[in-house]
């Protein structure tokens, strides 16, 4: 039995993770922290009140609730301080948070490494994305041109989505096709990442939809692919694989891709 502390315990992504905790076997609900301190945590999931409430600091509540996992689904502007609390506490984490730099990956690289800790870090745990990632990295070596679309609702915390830096990043390697268009106005390509242009998009969609387009191209054909994702629940499999597995993996690792756990 993992007892799992949930970090963002009240997000719309952080309430479907206490239910999940809670109702999935082999896992027991330890804490959480969120900014509804000393509130209910099956209150604010939507359930029946369970009696243990949100902690007032993340170090305390999880200092006090002996958690063994954190899962995280806070935001940018806070994560490297918690990964710095769960470094200290030498715990396993499972990180669904979005929005690290090259900088900050750099950090947490070392921190993994040097203190020996088991970390998920992946941007997107839907099966479907994590699938279609698989697919690119057999399809790309043939298909020389590549772009891709995110489209989110206007209050998205990122531009581009952490999903759709993680494509860029899978589809980085491979034959360029060239493109003699000059771009009249800046950017109008897509912004560059791991050189592969990548366009956002922010219109008055339902929260939470999101939509990610990835398309490759070849002389005589193309090739479009859409994953359309309605609600936040399509995250919990790949959440609870990771959360089920990370322990088993060896001391120092830093998960990436869902696909690491197979």
């Amino acid at each position: 039995m993992r007892r799992v502390f949930v970090s963002g315990a009240s997000g719309n992504v952080g309430r479907l993770v206490v239910r999940n905790v809670i109702e999935r076997d082999g896992f027991e609900l330890a804490g959480g922290f969120c900014r509804e301190c000393a509130e209910d945590l099956g209150a604010l999931a939507g359930l029946p009140p369970i009696g243990l409430r949100a902690s007032r600091t993340l170090r305390e509540g999880l200092e006090e609730s002996k958690a063994d996992l954190v899962i995280d689904f806070t935001s940018a502007a806070i994560l490297m301080a918690n990964l710095e609390v769960y470094a200290d506490l030498a715990l396993d984490a499972v990180i669904g948070t979005t929005g690290l730099s090259a900088e900050d990956f750099l950090r947490v690289e070392t921190l993994v490494s040097e203190r020996g800790l088991r970390w998920a870090i992946i941007s997107n745990y839907g099966l479907g994305i994590n699938l279609v990632m698989d697919f690119l990295s057999r399809v790309r070596p043939y298909f020389p041109y590549v772009t891709i679309s995110d489209r989110h609702h206007p209050a998205m915390a990122n531009a581009p989505s952490g999903t759709a830096a993680m494509l860029a990043q899978a589809v980085s390697e491979g034959p360029e096709g060239p493109v003699e268009s000059r771009e009249v106005y800046e950017g109008v390509l897509g912004g560059k990442i791991a050189g592969i242009p990548v366009h956002s998009e922010r219109l008055p969609y339902p929260a939470p939809f999101s939509e990610h387009e990835v398309v490759l191209g070849r002389k005589d054909e193309i090739i479009r692919i859409t994953i359309s994702d309605f609600t936040s629940e399509i995250y919990m499999d790949g959440v609870f694989l990771a959360a089920g597995r990370i322990s088993s993996m060896p001391a120092g690792t830093l998960v990436r891709k869902l696909s690491e756990f197979n």
